[in-house]
Parts: C-alpha cells; structure tokens; sequence
C-alpha cells in the first residue's frame, strides 16, 4: 500500500484506525472510544494514550525512535 506519513496524520486526525507492521511485529494506532490510542498487538502492557494526534505521536516510540523517524520501515496492513 503506497501511504505516507502525512496521510496517516490526516487519518487519525479524522478519526480513522490504522493497523501496521514494523520489525515483524503488529501494531494499532488511532482514536477508540474518543481516545488516541497505540498498542502493539498481543501486549497489553504497551498502550499509550494522548489528548490528541500530536501527544500521542510524541509519545509512540519504535526501538527509541518516533514512527516518523521509521516510517521507511513500516509496512501499513488495514486503514479503517
């Protein structure tokens, strides 16, 4: 899927879910419940939660660095 990292902004600002792979691991992130929300799948001890798109960026961090500063290396899976 050809996605960039300006278009995953614009989808978790509206509101959307995206479902990603990095290092061979499975990743959410997006607004549940009126929440921004990340979490890597099968972990329940990794949810970050920020008061809106850009806290939560800030706070997501992938072996140190922001999804950003990976995003070469992300692979995205389902955007809902």
């Amino acid at each position: 899927m050809d996605y960039n990292y300006e278009e995953l902004i614009e989808d978790l600002t509206r509101g959307r879910e995206i479902e990603f792979i990095y290092n061979n691991e499975h990743y959410y992130i997006g607004c549940g419940t009126g929440k921004f929300m990340f979490w890597k799948f099968y972990d329940c001890t990794s949810e970050i939660i920020g008061e809106n798109v850009e806290d939560l960026l800030q706070k997501v961090k992938l072996d140190g660095k922001s999804i950003m500063d990976v995003w070469g290396l992300i692979k995205i899976d389902t955007v809902f």
